[in-house]
């Protein structure tokens, strides 16, 4: 009676097993071509954004903007107390005016000594010194002049102006602050220069082969409403983490709802042939653990083990496989349930 018990509680388990190993699914690895189509996540940069920064000292006095409004080029934004830079360009002035009323004195006076000179009056030395110094005076006007100029160019540095026609980001100055050199005051960008920049696998950059005349290769998708594509940019080098090229795609803010951060969908159309087959497996189906690739393939005996495989270019829900894997043999869409069991 016992022996008929255990037979049954070790049938119960293989059954149990059995059933658990039907339950875990698994799909075929495929030879395929690539779709003739990829859509990729990318977002809206600014071409032109700018953090403005005080570049003296000085207490905020206003703030004539607000996060989210337009200006325009010239417009004053910020305000600092500018009162002793405006008294030391005041001084630097009066000190012009000194100079300039003593250099035509002194200019009069060379003028009536060459009459004397010409009259034999007085010596070749005298008239000598007297130009020497009317040089020296019109020297020192030049010098102080400089110096009230450069008084003057410190003394706008207190009223910060809009350096092109943009809207305001953000304003994290507050009035009644005390603005150092360096300290940003408010940023702004360009909303009639806008750009979609976009991480591509490097695998998909060289099926595509795209250039910057390939602007029919590429569609960009706002909350599904396509935007006008006005040029195209691959930078030059790649992300050694990744795998991926940057791209940077003009487009044109024609309903000026757009601004940097929203989200945009890429689709970049490939260039492939029918005979382009390769390797490929649900993105599902594949385990990253730090630096390890790897899937869970079914053996002939139906267990799950685990290898590593070595990935390609992603097409959409799929993935090529380079390495690891063979045409027919069948890995697991979900590696979670082998944890369960």
């Amino acid at each position: 009676m016992k022996k008929k018990q255990v037979f049954f509680a070790l049938a119960a388990v293989l059954i149990s097993s059995w059933a658990a190993a039907q339950e875990l699914a698994t799909v075929q690895v495929t030879r395929a071509s690539l779709t003739n189509s990829a859509v990729y996540e990318g977002h809206i940069e600014a071409v032109t954004e700018t953090t403005i920064a005080a570049q003296v000292a000085g207490v905020i006095q206003q703030i004539h903007i607000n996060a989210g409004e337009q200006v325009r080029t010239g417009q004053v934004l910020v305000q600092i107390d500018a009162t002793q830079a405006k008294q030391q360009q005041a001084a630097h002035t009066a000190q012009v005016d000194a100079v300039r009323a003593e250099l035509h004195a002194l200019t009069q006076e060379l003028n009536r000594q060459q009459q004397l000179f010409a009259k034999n009056y007085i010596s070749k030395a005298a008239l000598e010194r007297v130009e020497a110094q009317q040089r020296a005076a019109v020297a020192q006007l030049k010098a102080q002049q400089a110096q009230a100029q450069a008084a003057q160019v410190q003394t706008d540095f207190f009223i910060i102006r809009a350096p092109y026609d943009g809207v305001v980001i953000d304003v994290p100055a507050m009035q009644g602050d005390m603005a150092m050199p360096g300290m940003p005051l408010l940023s702004l960008f360009n909303p009639k220069a806008l750009r979609v920049s976009v991480a591509i696998p490097v695998a998909a950059a060289e099926q595509t082969h795209l250039s910057e005349h390939d602007i029919a290769a590429v569609r960009v998708l706002h909350e599904q409403r396509p935007l006008t594509v006005e040029s195209i940019q691959v930078l030059p080098t790649a992300d050694r983490s990744t795998h991926t090229v940057r791209l940077r795609i003009g487009v044109a803010n024609e309903s000026n709802t757009l601004f940097p951060g929203q989200s945009v969908k890429v689709q970049l159309q490939h260039a492939v042939t029918d005979d382009d087959q390769r390797l490929f497996i649900p993105k599902a189906a594949v385990i990253q653990r730090a630096e390890l690739t790897a899937v869970y393939v079914l053996s002939e005996q139906h267990k799950p083990l685990l290898r590593q495989v070595r990935l390609g270019v992603t097409d959409n829900d799929r993935v090529e496989v380079r390495s690891g894997l063979a045409e027919g043999e069948r890995v697991l869409l979900d590696h979670h349930a082998v944890s369960k069991e």
